[in-house]
């Protein structure tokens, strides 16, 4: 009987109180928020798009002429490969082009028009503003001599690269906005509305992000719901006496729901499925499922975040193109070995090693035959050396190994037994096989030493008279500066 006064009484209160108000919001919010908000949104769309078409007729025009016109507004470019296919937009290291493949005379061609003068177009017609974002990892696989010109006057932030914008202000706007969203706060509203960018391939290379203040539309609405608010008020009076009678039963029910709450906030999951109802009888007892559900959740998800961050923790430490450990692994480890060594006298040998003329390799097959040539190397390290060494990727061509307990003449025998494998091992690139050489410079750790620094010094320092001395060879760092090196 009480239970069904209860529900009496709150239904009573909520058509008094909720339902006219929720009604009349939602009917203001979606004639003035919703609908202008997608007009706006579907405007700027068509906008960007029939400029778009527009632009790909004028390059129809272009392509007419004899020698395709190149200027801060059209830009040729003369390409290899099929001429076919839809538009795209091709990526310079100071501006993007929106065009397309075509054919003049016997040659392909991309002939484009400035994308940032496209959107300048929009902002004056459009009281837009507008920012251009890559994708950072599309960026990061870029190649590198183009990358470092590209990156110069960008801005990095989260995952994006920012390569232009109408205005600074711009940059606070949410960029990983999705179709479109709108942010602000009370009266000041902006719609971002995005519009994705691809390449060639169809792959997502970034996005521009169309910034267009709304506030008025809000103001309005604000307005209404002011007006509301009084008329709730009143409401609100009536409704609080018909709930203050509500049961005791159901505080409590809230406060269980509280403390398992907060467990779950302290991350505290141990023995939370007990409290998971079998037979729920009521939305009290959805929700405590819920919540159970959704604490089971987060800690599976915080167990799974847990094992990867052990995977970024080991893409930290090694170089993901040969597998071996990178220059922040060697250092953190050999610093540690280095003391180690100093403070019981213990024999350490350090071997430096650089593949001759890899510069050459690289220029003369490519950068995927440069990068063959180092996994092969790397394997033929990993071959060799001990599971007590440290072998690591220094940059580039250079390579370094650790020999912790290891006199000179044990570390001369290691280098050689390296540069004589590495000549044993070519790398096949179709029907030519290219043979390599490494160099090799050898150090010692001797008393008075006071970092790894100077081990590596010398040892660099052997490598160069290796180099000097005709590569291919193994050479030992002599303190004495008027003795002979030594092969």
């Amino acid at each position: 009987m009480l239970k069904r006064r209860v529900l009496l009484r709150i239904i009573v209160s909520f058509l008094i109180t909720f339902l006219p108000t929720v009604a009349f919001l939602f009917f203001i919010f979606q004639r003035i928020s919703q609908h202008s908000l997608i007009k706006e949104r579907d405007f700027l769309y068509n906008n960007l798009n029939s400029l778009l078409e527009h632009k790909l007729k004028d390059l129809e025009l272009v392509s007419a002429l004899p020698k395709p016109p190149e200027n801060k507004y059209y830009i040729a470019f003369r390409i290899n490969g099929n001429c076919t296919g839809g538009p795209y937009y091709w990526l310079t290291t100071d501006s993007i082009y929106y065009g397309k493949n075509t054919s003049i005379g016997n040659e392909c061609w991309f002939l484009g028009v400035n994308f940032v003068e496209l959107l300048e177009v929009i902002r004056k017609f459009n009281s837009v503003e507008w920012v251009i974002l890559y994708n950072r990892y599309y960026v990061e696989e870029l190649p590198k001599e183009f990358l470092d010109r590209f990156v110069k006057g960008k801005i990095f932030k989260d995952n994006y690269v920012i390569a232009g914008m109408s205005k600074q202000d711009v940059l606070d706007v949410p960029l990983d906005t999705r179709g479109y969203a709108v942010y602000g706060k009370l009266w000041n509203k902006n719609l971002v509305v995005e519009f994705p960018l691809s390449d060639r391939k169809g792959f997502p290379m970034g996005k521009v992000l169309f910034i267009k203040d709304v506030s008025q539309i809000y103001i309005s609405f604000y307005v209404l719901m002011g007006i509301l608010s009084v008329y709730s008020f009143a409401l609100s009076l009536l409704s609080f006496l018909l709930l203050y009678l509500f049961s005791e039963n159901l505080v409590n029910r809230i406060v269980k729901l509280q403390k398992l709450s907060s467990g779950i906030k302290e991350g505290n999951f141990s023995g939370i499925e007990l409290l998971k109802t079998d037979k729920p009888k009521d939305e009290l007892d959805h929700l405590r499922n819920n919540l159970v559900d959704t604490a089971l959740t987060i800690g599976r998800l915080l167990s799974e975040l847990e094992e990867k961050n052990r995977e970024l923790q080991e893409l930290a430490y090694y170089d993901p193109l040969t597998g071996l450990p990178n220059r922040r692994f060697f250092f953190e480890h050999a610093s540690l070995i280095f003391e180690e060594v100093k403070r019981y006298e213990k024999p350490l040998s350090l071997l430096v090693m650089d593949i001759d003329h890899f510069k050459k390799i690289n220029d003369t097959y490519g950068h995927d035959v440069g990068d063959l040539v180092l996994k092969t190397f790397a394997s033929v390290l990993r071959g060799i050396v001990r599971k007590s060494d440290i072998c690591a990727r220094f940059g580039g061509e250079e390579f370094v190994v650790l020999l912790p307990n290891t006199e000179l003449e044990g570390a001369k025998v290691l280098a050689e037994r390296i540069r004589t494998a590495v000549a044993k091992n070519p790398v096949e690139h179709g029907s030519i096989v290219i043979v390599f050489t490494v160099s090799i410079g050898i150090s010692q750790y001797r008393k008075g030493m006071q970092s790894i620094d100077e081990l590596i010094k010398e040892a660099d320092i052997a490598l160069y008279w290796a180099k000097e001395g005709g590569r291919n060879r193994v050479e030992v760092f002599i303190p004495d500066e008027t003795v002979e090196a030594q092969t």
